[in-house]
């Protein structure tokens, strides 16, 4: 190689050093700089070094197949996946479909992965070369992204080559990248006159003129100029390679050609997949050879590649559209006869010119193959070809709202609103437009993308009513109350959605209609649907996963935070059987939530990292929030620092004040909490449980009057839900009000709620010291801090350790 010796040495580096620990680089470099040459001079170190090398390259047009770039990497390996504990085998298996069909989330899968490739990199170290990734589809990225950051504890070299406006899903992971300069003007000089010694010397300036130090170009257009062709200029240098690409093709054989297409066509380089289809065509795989001695393709262990990704692309936009689709059509009756459906699809669809309902419900069909395995994004891309394949406009809305659907449930938060606003634009029967309205929902409550507003969902929802279409105008307002709860609507606005819902005449033993009169109204409709939520308990498991989540924060409006853990926690796991990360991975942030606001500072810790992490990964901002203001009221309760961020939604912004107010509690900073603490007043959920650090910090500021509205608030809820914690809550914040505070500070006790009640006891243990009643004040000081110790609550365990020295 000339010019590359540095880059070279670097991977060289890598490779060295994995028998110690793997690692992972980026190859980064324009068209033609060079970086399958530098990547392949690597695989050979790797080689000479002992290393079992695999390989995959991003196809264009790939884009539209999910997955594809796995398939492509685990071909040879995939049989191995044999040794693996038998949930992992099983997932590979179904998504390379050679087994039965399970439930797969993306989560699960890549665990599967990684498995397996350690496994092996056990027997032999992996160097593991994914290159053109600018072309892979977002599902092989997503994963890529995962694995890279995870090979450190195993003999695995990944490298990775793309484009600098390629792959960008891989930028926030902060690899060690290579990024690949054109050739000075002595190197570019010395690699034509290597292999073009003869070139005459206003040719050999012409093409270094041209070129600009681009070794592709330097080397075709060497080759150009030695022919003695013509050249072509003023054209971009990619139009010049492609035709110079063109020129060499039409010397073939038409046979030659043919068989060139089917392989640009074909997203395989296996050679005996291509038999199926060569037949059809007429065609003898023999004449690969000759194509292999023009050096457009490379012939090696039964694959054909092409020698440069624009080879491809030249070869398939050479061909007219009849020869185009005449090999789509081989392809597809040899998939087909495979029982290779899904694959099968996508050819009948790239033969298909303008619409065609049947080619279009082959695609739903394969993008359900691929829901059911977890390929949600995969799912995405073949329905929305489906929809573009679709004749009428309301059957094209909806592939489409399937599409957005497939897309949130990947984690493609981006794609899902793309697809939904395009559905927007053509859907106009009310029942598409309703399941439209619901996906927006979802899109919002998962990416913090805002796609609907509680105002928008009732009208639509009222609107669809007048049409008679009941149970789609439940839905609806059910999902204006849901959102208006975390949105922090105004009441006013909830009590219209509460009277729409009443006028459906819908009973409240309907888990919708229970659902939404927690979150619109719980003091006011507690004694009606408490009951009905305590018996969805019970069957928890004959529920709609969907109606588990919803019930979850009916509990937690009703402030019975054991209970929205069970639902919470059940809902996830449902989610995850199903395949639906976005939705699982929200869930377990409200599942993190629950443990906090429990006290279980650890576990909330714990399960808000995983959230966190998997919700960065899957571009769900709603989660990650969540979780990142969990780990802050985490952190408040051990003293750890804790700052602000910027507004995110309602409930969430509640949940960091909240944090920030307890952390300058905890810290003695009075009027920096009771700043912080009014704006939990954004959110009911989370201004219940602040009820009392917001009174305390009331009471030492001078604010007391201010805030014992919202403590009546806090006793009449507690009084209509008959919630413990609030219960205990409003006794204590009347307490440190001057209330009757013995008397009060007695009552303030929950017994599923320990640091709570840890924190009613440190109070009263100082109130008693006060009034010289120290040895009152000593057991419950003692107890207060023993709680604070196991839980790690340090700034409250410093406290009762102070409070209990002049006792």
């Amino acid at each position: 190689m000339i010019g590359r010796a540095e880059p070279l040495s670097r991977l060289a580096g890598l490779i060295g050093r994995a028998p110690a620990g793997g690692g992972a680089i980026l190859i980064t470099g324009e068209t033609g700089v060079g970086k399958s040459t530098l990547i392949g001079a690597g695989a050979d170190v790797a080689r000479t070094a002992g290393f079992r090398v695999l390989t995959c390259s991003g196809v264009e047009g790939e884009t539209q197949i999910g997955l594809a770039g796995l398939h492509e990497l685990f071909r040879l390996i995939i049989d191995r996946a044999e040794i693996l504990p038998v949930e992992d085998r099983d997932v590979l298996f179904s998504v390379f479909g050679l087994g039965p069909r399970v439930e797969v989330d993306r989560l699960r899968l890549s665990a599967a992965v990684i498995g397996l490739l350690t496994a092996l990199a056990a027997e032999q170290p992996l160097m593991i070369v994914l290159d053109d990734a600018h072309w892979m589809d977002q599902p092989t990225l997503s994963m890529i992204a995962f694995l890279v950051q995870r090979v450190s504890a195993a003999p695995i070299v990944m490298v990775v080559g793309r484009r600098p406006d390629g792959a960008t899903a891989l930028d926030p992971i902060g690899l060690d990248e290579i990024v690949l300069d054109r050739l000075s003007d002595t190197d570019a000089r010395a690699l034509v006159s290597r292999r073009h010694p003869d070139i005459p010397g206003h040719a050999l300036r012409q093409v270094l003129d041209e070129a600009e130090g681009n070794p592709l170009a330097l080397i075709e257009l060497a080759r150009e100029a030695a022919s003695g062709r013509p050249d072509a200029g003023g054209t971009s240098l990619r139009a010049r390679l492609e035709r110079g690409y063109a020129a060499q093709l039409a010397a073939l054989s038409p046979a030659a050609q043919d068989l060139l297409l089917l392989t640009a066509a074909a997203n395989t380089s296996s050679i005996p997949e291509l038999t199926g289809a060569a037949g059809r065509l007429g065609l003898d795989l023999g004449a690969l050879a000759e194509a292999e001695r023009s050096g457009l393709v490379a012939l090696t262990g039964g694959s054909v590649t092409f020698r440069h990704p624009l080879i491809r692309s030249a070869v398939y936009q050479a061909a007219g559209l009849h020869r185009r689709v005449r090999t789509h059509e081989a392809l597809a009756e040899t998939l087909t006869e495979r029982g290779q459906p899904s694959q099968a699809a996508w050819h009948r669809a790239a033969a298909t010119i303008g619409y065609d309902d049947t080619v279009a419900q082959e695609l739903e069909d394969a993008a359900a193959g691929d829901r059911l395995r977890g390929l949600h994004g995969a799912a995405m891309r073949a329905l929305e070809r489906a929809a573009a394949l679709t004749r009428d406009p309301d059957g094209q809305a909806r592939r489409l709202i399937l599409a957005s659907e497939a897309a949130r449930l990947a984690g493609m938060a981006t794609e899902s609103r793309r697809l939904a606003d395009r559905a927007g634009e053509v859907a106009t029967d009310t029942l598409v437009r309703g399941d439209l309205a619901v996906i927006r929902l979802g899109i919002d409550l998962n990416s913090g993308i805002r796609a609907c507003t509680p105002e928008e969902l009732y009208d639509q929802g009222r609107a669809t009513a007048a049409e008679g279409h009941l149970d789609m105008a439940l839905q609806l307002l059910g999902a204006a109350a849901y959102l208006s709860r975390r949105r922090a609507t105004p009441q006013a606005a909830r009590d219209r959605i509460g009277r729409a819902l009443a006028e459906l005449g819908v009973p409240a033993t309907d888990p919708r209609v229970a659902i939404s009169l927690c979150v619109l109204a719980p003091e006011r409709h507690a004694p009606a649907v408490l009951p009905l939520v305590h018996a969805y308990a019970a069957g928890l498991d004959q529920l709609p996963v969907a109606f588990r989540s919803g019930l979850g924060s009916a509990a937690q409006a009703l402030q019975d935070w054991p209970l929205a853990a069970r639902f919470f926690t059940a809902a996830a796991e449902g989610f995850r059987e199903r395949g639906y990360l976005a939705d699982s991975v929200a869930v377990r942030a409200e599942v993190a939530f629950t443990l906090g606001v429990r006290g279980r500072l650890d576990e909330a810790l714990a399960e808000a990292e995983r959230v966190r992490d998997a919700a960065r990964d899957g571009d769900l901002a709603i989660a990650a929030g969540l979780a990142e203001a969990v780990i802050a009221h985490t952190h408040a309760w051990q003293g750890r620092p804790v700052t602000a961020a910027d507004p995110i939604r309602g409930d969430i912004d509640a949940l960091r004040a909240w944090a920030i107010g307890l952390s300058a509690l905890a810290g003695g900073d009075l009027p920096a909490a009771y700043e912080a603490l009014c704006g939990t007043a954004v959110q009911a959920d989370v201004a219940m449980a602040a009820i009392a650090d917001l009174a305390e910090a009331a009471a030492g500021t001078g604010h007391a009057d201010a805030v014992r509205a919202a403590v009546d608030d806090a006793g009449r809820l507690a009084e209509a839900t008959g919630s413990p914690l609030i219960r205990a809550l409003a006794h204590r914040a009347r307490a440190v009000l001057g209330e009757d505070p013995e008397a009060n500070f007695r009552l303030a006790v929950a017994g599923e709620y320990p640091l709570q009640t840890a924190r009613t006891h440190l109070l009263y243990g100082e109130w008693l010291h006060r009034h010289s009643r120290d040895a009152a004040a000593r057991p419950v000081l003692t107890s207060a801090a023993a709680v604070f110790e196991r839980s790690g609550a340090h700034p409250w365990l410093a406290r009762a350790e102070r409070a209990l020295r002049p006792v």
